[in-house]
């Protein structure tokens, strides 16, 4: 099958430059199978990790499309997708419709990948065309198991229109064009189709940093998109939009939206998505003075994460809540709360960097230097690609807290020599900048 390159995005996933949820910009965005917490068994889909040239003469001789999870393993959005979606039975039908393609885009075996195929956000799912190598999908973001049938449903129909035109745009890195057509699609677009070209016009404007616009768009359509993870998308973009361009009545409109799908307890959203939609209304409160309403509604989004971890189907499905688990507690000042549940998980998963990782970062915040210290390296032994930066840079944080500013340059120096000859994206070449300008300040009498 042939078509033209075509791209979506959404902005409730990973950036590049995530620490952990509670630091996360919503608006921007493998590990071996032991090495990652939500590695799932249940796998209803037959697929190949870590190996695109296997994986696309095997598409070249079946002649089938490509389907391609890009993800990395402190992702919390791509672990989500990994543990309720990628395993829905509902999805079988579509086994045999596709090759199915797993890319851990921390490792090295797949630099050339992520240099063919850049990322500003994970997961990123693409559907490549096995006759040209060319994608015939990128879409950036998560989605439910009925969301992502229908994305791939499109795909197998070969359909061409104002959206799809747009999204070729926005491959071409053409965003100026991609904003118009999308515009231009939004005036005749269907009941089915609104709701995503909304949000890729939502995520577009923002990162054309166009804020005003983005949350003057997502204030007029947000309470008419069905509930779903694009409406998740547009708030939570909008929202940042809002806040950015001090648009107070758009940031009004959609917190009163906000905090309405954040609290309903239906099955529109992933955990994953309801927590973004939650982590924003609590910045957002939060940012306009109203602190008693930011700790009522992390209150809720904590009892909420409580029950969704009792819930959890697997010990998979109850790891990839962790971060936001950490982020909740910290925005409550009370992250002693997270430590049952990362050390569940660093029982559960000892291969895993996150688990210590998360771990120290909590330990740093009681001023537990020590142990802050102990769980840092463990996942220092474990960790691998570009996310090291992260993990050395926690190393850093610990030493400055204990005022030993040459141990601090050290750690920072490994962060940098961990990431000289790795494949960045360019959320993680402004944190590789960020992490030279410190040590400079280090270095400096």
């Amino acid at each position: 099958m042939t078509a033209t390159a075509t791209t979506a995005t959404a902005t409730v996933g990973c950036s590049a430059r995530t620490r952990e949820p509670a630091t996360t910009s919503h608006a921007t965005t493998s590990t071996s199978t032991a090495a990652s917490s939500t590695t799932s068994s249940r796998e209803v889909l037959p697929f190949i990790h870590d190996d695109y040239p296997r994986a696309l003469a095997q598409s070249k001789k079946e002649q089938k499309p490509l389907f391609v999870d890009a993800w990395a393993p402190w992702c919390h959005s791509c672990q989500s997708l990994r543990t309720y979606v990628l395993t829905d039975p509902s999805l079988a039908p579509l086994a045999s419709e596709f090759v199915w393609l797993s890319v851990d885009t921390e490792k090295d075996v797949n630099a050339r990948w992520v240099e063919q195929h850049p990322h500003d956000a994970l997961p990123t799912l693409w559907v490549v065309d096995p006759a040209t190598d060319r994608p015939l999908l990128k879409w950036a973001g998560t989605a439910t198991a009925a969301e992502l049938r229908a994305l791939l449903g499109n795909v197998l129909a070969n359909r061409t229109d104002g959206f799809a035109r747009g999204n070729q745009a926005l491959a071409a890195g053409d965003s100026k064009t991609a904003i118009a057509e999308h515009r231009a699609a939004l005036t005749t677009a269907s009941k089915e189709q609104r709701p995503r070209i909304v949000e890729a016009l939502v995520t577009e404007l923002s990162l054309a940093k166009e804020h005003a616009a983005c949350a003057d768009l997502a204030a007029e359509e947000a309470a008419a998109l069905p509930p779903g993870t694009s409406r998740a998308t547009v708030l939570v973009g909008g929202l940042d939009c809002a806040r950015t361009a001090k648009k107070d009545e758009a940031r009004d409109r959609l917190l009163a939206l906000a905090v309405r799908d954040a609290s309903a307890r239906d099955d529109a959203l992933l955990p994953d998505d309801r927590s973004a939609i939650y982590q924003e209304v609590v910045t957002t409160k939060k940012e306009s003075g109203d602190a008693a309403g930011a700790k009522a509604a992390a209150t809720e989004w904590a009892a909420y994460l409580e029950d969704a971890v009792k819930r959890a189907a697997s010990k998979d499905a109850r790891a990839a809540l962790d971060p936001w688990l950490v982020a909740v507690y910290l925005a409550l000042g009370e992250p002693a709360r997270a430590l049952p549940h990362l050390e569940a998980s660093a029982r559960d998963f000892p291969q895993d960097y996150n688990p210590p990782a998360r771990l120290g970062r909590v330990y740093l915040a009681l001023n537990r230097l020590a142990e802050a210290e102990q769980a840092t390296d463990r996942a220092i032994a474990l960790v691998y690609g570009p996310r090291a930066m992260r993990v050395y840079e926690l190393r850093a944080d610990i030493a400055k807290a204990r005022g030993d500013r040459a141990a601090e340059t050290r750690a920072l120096e490994e962060a940098l020599a961990k990431s000289e000859k790795a494949v960045l994206t360019a959320g993680q070449k402004k944190v590789r900048d960020t992490l030279e300008k410190r040590l400079n300040a280090t270095r400096t009498p």
